[in-house]
């Protein structure tokens, strides 16, 4: 008797701890967020205004009403972040908020409603503003991007990633129209023209190459004022007349 009396009395405290947590969990789910309770991860240099500002997470707001999915799209379109994760968290309360941030590898600038916006732009042709990027008084870049647009996201990642690991690329020029030119040391001016298929870009980018290596193999002396690739079958190459 007394075996079942302390079974039923160890029952009753477990199903008394299950009621208890339950009713603790269900207040937290409908318990309202506020500044205090968010926790950043992974990036010291963006605030919480950042992501209030670049989100439409509003507070004070039930922690279960919080659309965590899209904050995340929001955010990574907002903030150009290589990836993010908000999650809602019940004990110790709150939305944690953890950042992966991008790594410039370029100056750049674009224009937004008639105003020149500066940044930089990752490995992958992000643009990321000045104010995301920490302790950017300290970075040097040899490349810089004018006149960036979305959809020349992966032109210019292509052209960077195919003159990484050299210091020829000074700059990339993207005209209102759309007309690519590029700045390099050994060419100097690159007529790109204007955006076409990915495979032509690689045949064009390819053609540089081959062009300087060409140049270097014969140690031609001429100074090279220009290359025009604008037409691929009929590319023009200048040079300095003294």
């Amino acid at each position: 008797m007394k075996k079942i009396e302390i079974y039923k009395i160890k029952k009753l405290i477990l199903l008394g701890f299950f009621f208890v947590l339950t009713n603790i969990l269900t207040l937290n789910l409908f318990k309202k967020v506020d500044l205090k309770n968010i926790n950043i991860k992974g990036a010291d240099f963006i605030t919480i205004n950042d992501i209030t500002q670049n989100s439409s997470l509003k507070l004070p707001k039930k922690l279960i009403l919080i659309k965590t999915k899209l904050i995340e799209k929001e955010l990574t379109q907002n903030i150009s972040l290589s990836q993010i994760s908000v999650t809602r968290q019940i004990f110790p309360f709150g939305l944690v908020i953890d950042i992966k941030t991008r790594t410039p590898v370029a100056f750049a600038e674009r224009e937004e409603n008639g105003i020149k916006i500066r940044g930089y732009i990752d490995k992958d042709g992000y643009f990321i503003k000045e104010k995301y990027i920490p302790k950017r008084e300290y970075l040097i870049f040899p490349i810089k991007i004018s006149g960036w647009k979305k959809e020349y996201k992966k032109l210019i990642s292509l052209i960077i990633n195919t003159y990484k690991g050299t210091d020829d690329l000074v700059a990339i020029e993207i005209s209102s129209e759309g007309f690519i030119t590029l700045e390099e040391k050994f060419l100097q001016k690159i007529f790109f023209g204007f955006k076409t298929k990915e495979k032509e870009i690689e045949e064009k980018l390819n053609l540089i190459f081959d062009i300087k290596e060409q140049f270097k193999k014969q140690k031609i002396r001429k100074k090279i004022k220009s290359l025009d690739l604008t037409d691929l079958a009929n590319p023009k190459i200048k040079v300095f007349i003294p």
